[in-house]
């Protein structure tokens, strides 16, 4: 990871700086001790800087700008293959300061597990997301996550931290050893992690065996319990089209981030204040996957409506409303 770039470029520039004062104020020095060596007067002189001193400047800032040059001209992200141990690919990734190794070889086709060893504990790095994969999975301090999915198409795909701030490549080859360039869809099979939804709704989708089943009430509106932290806790819904749906969420973190709830496909933008459960309403009219997501569309869920002996024709919410408990 290369984000410290500025200040070498910096240092660089200083030592440059104060190598170039030096050699002048050495030059000065010499000529005034000349001229006025025989003349004595009552004014200070400068005295000459000692040749070790200018030699430690100028050395200094010769090795920084060699630095600065290895860095952006030789250094490269460090690389690891993936071994396989029983039909599984993995790879153990230190989370320190970023991403150890940050790029990652595996092949196309067979199953990939990538054991995230978080070090760090900055909070920027407690969550690490494939977004090609639909993953986003919490990094505990001091322990292994295990994340695994398989990768379907060769290709170059990106993981980063909650914040984007840091990011490794998985690097997917065929099976002579030959990647292609990046591709911007990938097909995978994501297991037991946080997935980002569908970005648009789909006409009767199969029923998802990782969405929580809403619960009918006897007034005969489906419910279901949303705890916010660090995610959305369940992040997968699953409710009949045509009838009544009400989520209570509740936030249980005083992140900024789910501070507001957004469903945009029914018009849906509610404030979360910390510690208090706010109950959303609508009618899912048409079978589909819908996502909620937090304020800062960092944090994602998803709606699944299936079909029911209820459905209506169109997708236009009937009633979007809230209220504090």
């Amino acid at each position: 990871m290369k984000f410290i770039h500025i200040p070498l470029t910096s240092f660089a520039s200083l030592s440059l700086a104060l190598t170039l004062a030096s050699s002048a104020s050495a030059q000065v020095n010499h000529d005034t001790m000349t001229d006025h060596a025989a003349e004595p007067t009552g004014q200070f002189q400068r005295i000459e800087q000692p040749l070790w001193s200018r030699a430690a400047v100028t050395g200094a800032g010769l090795s920084l700008i060699g630095l600065e040059l290895w860095w952006f001209l030789l250094s490269k992200p460090k690389s690891r293959k993936a071994t396989t141990t029983g039909g599984v690919q993995e790879v153990a990734v230190t989370v320190y300061g970023g991403y150890d190794p940050s790029h990652i070889v595996v092949q196309v086709g067979q199953p990939v597990r990538l054991n995230f060893y978080r070090k760090d504990p900055s909070s920027c790095l407690e969550e690490v997301r494939f977004p090609d994969f639909r993953i986003a999975q919490a990094l505990p301090v001091n322990q292994t996550t295990a994340i695994e999915f398989t990768p379907t198409q060769p290709g170059r795909y990106e993981f980063a931290c909650g914040m984007n701030m840091f990011r490794g490549i998985v690097e997917v080859v065929a099976e002579d050893g030959d990647s292609v360039p990046p591709i911007t869809t990938a097909t995978a099979e994501p297991t037991d992690h946080q997935h980002y939804p569908s970005v648009a709704p789909t006409a009767a989708p199969e029923p998802s065996l990782e969405a929580t089943e809403a619960t009918l009430t006897p007034e005969g509106i489906q419910t279901a319990m949303v705890t916010a932290a660090k995610g959305y806790q369940p992040n997968r819904i699953a409710v009949e089209a045509g009838r009544p749906v009400r989520l209570n969420f509740r936030r249980e973190t005083p992140s900024s981030c789910y501070a507001q709830l957004l469903i945009p496909e029914f018009g849906i933008a509610v404030d979360l204040p910390e510690g208090k459960t706010i109950p959303v309403e609508f009618t899912p009219t048409q079978p589909g996957k819908y996502e909620f997501m937090c304020g800062m569309k960092m944090n994602f869920g998803t709606i699944e409506v299936r079909p029911g002996t209820g459905a209506l024709n169109g997708k236009t919410p009937t009633h979007a409303s809230l209220s504090s408990l």
